[in-house]
């Protein structure tokens, strides 16, 4: 039985030897692991940092396109929407003031130029209204689609500074008429 220790020993010391090894292969594996870990980690670090600058970016230029830029604002068809409101709202007066000075027209066609012009103007006050929330709106709406937009309110407001312009002119060519046809029958008489 003495000599059976001896080679259990061996055999131990073998296992031992042999798991060992094993352990330090293990060891050696998960050093690369943690070391491909690290790496990995500073991947997904850089890959986060990019990706929260580039979220910072879209959101600077989705804000951006919510909002109208200066050149819309300065611009020429907005400029002209400005003039038209002041070219409508004077035409309105001065068709105020010469129909009350015009002696010959009838009241019925002053009353349908008054409904005609009432209308006029609440068309012209919705026109500006659409125009001020397209300018002003936060919807993302590309500043050209912007200028187009405004650009097509403009004709309508044209449209409308011509109708009323027109429609003063045939009411003063009316009221010419009557009154150069009582000047003509009141010389006939005497």
């Amino acid at each position: 039985m003495a000599a059976q220790i001896p080679v259990t020993d061996a055999a131990t010391n073998a296992s031992v030897g042999m798991v060992n090894s094993q352990l330090m292969n293990i060891n050696i594996q998960l050093k690369a692991v943690n070391k491909n870990l690290g790496r990995l980690i500073n991947l997904m670090e850089k890959n986060n940092n990019e990706t929260s600058k580039s979220r910072k970016i879209l959101k600077e230029e989705l804000d951006a396109k919510k909002s109208s830029p200066d050149y819309v604002m300065k611009s020429t068809d907005v400029n002209m929407t400005m003039d038209l409101k002041d070219k409508i709202l004077e035409a309105y007066r001065s068709s105020k003031n010469s129909i009350q000075k015009w002696k010959h027209l009838e009241q019925d066609e002053i009353q349908e130029f008054a409904g005609y012009t009432a209308n006029a103007i609440l068309e012209a006050k919705n026109l500006f209204k659409q125009c001020n929330g397209i300018i002003k709106t936060k919807s993302i709406i590309l500043p050209e689609e912007r200028l187009k937009k405004v650009s097509g309110i403009n004709s309508k407001l044209e449209q409308l500074l011509d109708g009323l312009i027109a429609y003063n002119n045939k009411l003063s060519q009316i009221n010419a008429f009557r009154e150069a046809k009582l000047s003509l029958i009141n010389m006939n008489k005497e």
